[in-house]
């Protein structure tokens, strides 16, 4: 009798606890805009994991949030909420909470954007050919020294040396070029894609990208 009584005591105080944790977590403000944690995030057309996946979001991809579910998801050992979000491209959908740094393990909007700035930092540095949509590498190339120097060249030619300045919005980092009044390539854009970096550049209006040609570990 006495167990039987202990048992229900504690699934009381058990849903007690449940129960204040949701008011608590209901009853917090939901941010305007949050930070993706999560690599390859799925965006559904609804808030389900059988609804119809419209996209992949990246890990430190900056997105609005729209609209909340009105209760917390159990989904294995996560119980999150489910949030409608808006991308920088203007797409929008559903994303579970555990991939956001609204509700994610890895921390608020800051923590994840540093780690998505140090690992670009890391991963830009290096000498990379441009290449064409088909898949064709050209002559040109530019590299990154770890120091902020920078230079262009053709045929494996240095032609052009200044510095440069990494400036991040969002989950992209650009290239600011200086000290070049003309350089080879404009607007280079490095961006992680899950553990992938896609780093682009412009030549004569058309973009190229940029693959890594060979490493650097110190400054010429």
């Amino acid at each position: 009798m006495r167990k039987a009584q202990r048992a229900i005591l504690w699934l009381v105080f058990v849903s007690v606890i449940a129960c204040k944790k949701k008011a608590e977590k209901t009853d917090s403000p939901v941010p305007t805009s949050t930070t993706v944690t999560a690599a390859d995030l799925r965006l559904r057309i609804s808030p389900n994991t059988t609804a119809v996946e419209i996209g992949r979001l990246d890990r430190g991809e900056e997105v609005k949030i729209v609209q909340r579910s009105a209760d917390s998801i159990q989904m294995g050992d996560k119980n999150a909420y489910w949030y409608k979000i808006t991308t920088s491209s203007g797409l929008t959908g559903w994303a579970y909470g555990t991939g956001l740094a609204v509700e994610s393990d890895e921390g608020n909007n800051q923590e994840a954007q540093e780690k998505t700035e140090k690992r670009l930092r890391q991963v830009v540095i290096g000498r990379w050919e441009a290449a064409t949509a088909q898949g064709t590498l050209t002559p040109n190339y530019v590299t990154l020294y770890p120091g902020g120097s920078m230079d262009f060249g053709t045929n494996r030619a240095r032609t052009q040396v200044g510095k440069y300045e990494l400036v991040f919005e969002g989950s992209v980092a650009k290239v600011v070029i200086k000290d070049i009044k003309k350089p080879l390539m404009t607007d280079l854009k490095a961006k992680m894609v899950g553990e992938t970096l896609v780093f682009t550049a412009v030549m004569e209006n058309e973009e190229y990208k940029l693959n890594l040609a060979d490493t650097l570990e110190k400054k010429p």
